[in-house]
């Protein structure tokens, strides 16, 4: 009898270890899925159309001027510093070249409707997954993103309005602090997990001066600070 009965009590303290198992893999599921959430979804919408994208106060895409960036990125193991140059072609053409301090180059690329074209890249650089990283990154720089619609969503505990792109289970999203009517923040999100954050600090007029991008699934950031 004192065999059966530890032979029960045994299968009864493994089956409520099962059952909290059970539990706390239910709970930490159900943090996971709230984590994830749309952070906007509750927050007042305005569908806007597409030419509203002129409206958004981010001059860095319609800026006819020849903008120059002292770049630090970081990939990886490598840590890439020089100037980085943004020139405005066209309308949704940029031309977009990293040079050495001395003059070296290292890429020059055209960003065409949100397509990159390589003019040249140095070696270690010209891979097809780092490329993409940079057609990714100007994109959302530039707001050369392909979208379906503009959404205008407001903020106002936090004084923001949102100005969101959405493409398929892609969300852009451009910040705007109400009082300073600057864009300040960025991202980029897949399904509701941040990809790119991006921040926008130290205005000089409609410009930012300084421009800090993190990737929050590879090890890839850059800093940007205006020098002209």
């Amino acid at each position: 009898m004192n065999i059966e009965h530890r032979i029960i009590n045994t299968a009864k303290k493994c089956q409520q270890i099962k059952l909290n198992l059970i539990r706390y893999l239910i709970f930490v599921i159900f943090i996971c899925l709230s984590s994830c959430a749309n952070p906007y979804k509750n927050l007042p919408s305005t569908k806007l159309n597409k030419a509203d994208i002129q409206k958004i106060p981010y001059a860095l895409p319609h800026s006819d001027e020849t903008l120059i960036y002292k770049a630090d990125i970081r990939f990886y193991k490598n840590d890439i510093g020089g100037l980085l140059i943004i020139k405005k072609i066209e309308e949704k053409v940029f031309r977009i070249a990293l040079t050495t301090q001395f003059g070296l180059k290292l890429f020059d690329f055209e960003l065409n409707n949100g397509e990159l074209q390589v003019e040249y890249c140095v070696e270690y650089l010209n891979k097809k997954v780092i490329l993409n990283t940079f057609q990714t990154d100007f994109n959302l720089l530039l707001m050369q993103n392909q979208f379906d619609g503009i959404h205008l969503i407001d903020n106002k505990d936090q004084n923001q309005r949102i100005w969101q792109f959405a493409k398929g289970n892609l969300n852009y999203n451009y910040i705007e602090n109400i009082n300073t009517q600057r864009v300040v923040n960025m991202n980029l999100s897949k399904r509701n997990s941040e990809k790119i954050s991006v921040g926008l600090y130290a205005y000089r007029g409609d410009i930012p001066g300084e421009i800090k991008l993190e990737h929050h699934n590879i090890k890839l950031n850059m800093d940007l600070k205006l020098i002209q």
